[in-house]
């Protein structure tokens, strides 16, 4: 049986404590590099359940619940529907909690990873399954992006739901770098969601929140070199700037909403760090506030753009794809913010060659040829906003791989780099 969120609390509070009695963190599962296959066993009533749910969230509870990778029972704490396109979908996504981490072997060879929380993404707004990975490869170069991610097959029942891209959860992974308080960014700078786990700093949730909003009711009142010192003070711009150039070079057409801040208390400031998500909305022909009257924030009153041509009437020819987001916008207007976003683009385009881009690429052909030779994984891409193949998704690869080279070169022009 399933219950929504508010109605399970306490059912859910005893199957945490029941498992917890029976585990220990110390204790390590082994995953050989070859095995990437995770088979949730429910019974058939809940199976239904989850394929015809939509638009809600919630924890599964299920008498005959049990997590498997290959051949090895899992202690699953918790495990939740989650996402917000996903859940339109029959396949969904998930966050798994453990009693007990696994041990996951990096595809890309570099040893394994540890994790008792992480999430099962099921990419069902990512056409050919590249986008998500080719986003979070180009960021992990510019130094942004530190989870830990790889392609699994995840199975209900032993039935294949297709092509998943495991993610280590950004909440566990701050909390045990001793971040405190972790935020997804909303529209118009809301709050979506936060994770606070107290440590040694006694600082208050509403403290972290109010420094958090400080850096939005600056844009207001600073400008110029005072601006970009008191939102250094607040937020580590050299990232962000790093991250929304990343972004230019992709087209990322949605991202004021996929973005977490960790915080950090650097001589006894709050100070927030910037961690890309969702990268499954890139190659856009236009950002994503043309024609969304409630995308752009409201810090300087109501914006609104009819067309891709208003958006460039305000960015110009500066180095910017959107401009929804209240602080990217101050960033395109105010000149000596924009004059140091460019120097820091300017060391990232120089850093960043044609050969990571062509590395990115190949790993994906290495990670995602088992998947695309499966015809019964293939056959799930129907359930998603777009059906893929073998095919497709080489003539994609093809087509990306030529679209950001050719785009790399074209920045690396503008910046007066030679490549």
């Amino acid at each position: 049986m399933l219950r929504s969120d508010t109605a399970m609390r306490y059912a859910l509070l005893f199957i945490t404590l029941s498992f917890s009695m029976v585990s220990c963190y110390r204790e390590v599962y082994s995953l050989e590099p070859d095995a990437e296959r995770f088979n949730l066993q429910v019974t058939a009533e809940t199976q239904s359940f989850i394929y015809e749910s939509r638009d809600t969230s919630y924890t599964i509870e299920d008498p005959e619940l049990r997590l498997f990778l290959d051949d090895r029972l899992l202690e699953l704490r918790e495990i939740r529907v989650r996402g917000k396109s996903a859940l339109r979908f029959q396949r969904k996504s998930y966050t798994v909690f453990l009693s007990k981490p696994v041990s996951i072997a990096d595809s890309r060879g570099n040893g394994v990873k540890e994790l008792s929380r992480f999430k099962l993404l099921a990419l069902t707004m990512d056409f050919t399954y590249i986008e998500n990975r080719t986003g979070f490869g180009l960021q992990e170069k510019a130094g942004v992006m530190p989870l830990f991610y790889k392609f699994v097959e995840f199975r209900i029942n032993g039935e294949t739901q297709g092509v998943y891209l495991l993610i280590e959860d950004p909440e566990r992974y701050y909390r045990d770098i001793g971040s405190e308080f972790i935020i997804r960014r909303g529209y118009d700078h809301r709050i979506d969601d936060s994770d606070y786990t107290p440590s040694s700093y006694y600082i208050t949730p509403e403290v972290y929140t109010s420094r958090f909003r400080e850096i939005y009711s600056l844009l207001r009142t600073h400008q110029g070199e005072d601006l970009y010192r008191e939102l250094s003070a607040r937020l580590n711009l050299d990232l962000y700037f790093r991250k929304i150039g990343i972004d230019y070079l992709l087209r990322n057409g949605d991202y004021t909403d996929e973005l977490f801040l960790y915080s950090r208390v650097e001589q006894d400031t709050i100070r927030y760090y910037p961690v890309p998500w969702d990268y499954d909305d890139l190659f856009n022909a236009e950002p994503h506030e043309v024609g969304t009257p409630w995308g752009p924030g409201t810090v300087f009153g109501k914006r609104y753009y009819e067309t891709v041509e208003d958006v460039s009437n305000v960015v110009g020819s500066k180095l910017i794809f959107s401009i929804e987001d209240d602080l990217d916008y101050t960033i395109a207007q105010d000149p000596y913010l924009y004059a140091k976003y460019v120097e820091v683009l300017t060391g990232l385009f120089q850093e960043l060659k044609a050969a990571d881009i062509d590395e990115i690429f190949a790993q994906l052909e290495d990670e995602l040829s088992t998947f695309y030779q499966s015809e019964a994984v293939i056959e799930q891409s129907f359930y998603d906003v777009q059906p893929t193949s073998q095919k497709i998704w080489q003539d994609n690869m093809k087509e990306k791989r030529a679209f950001l080279l050719e785009r790399l070169a074209a920045i690396q022009q503008q910046l007066n780099i030679t490549p």
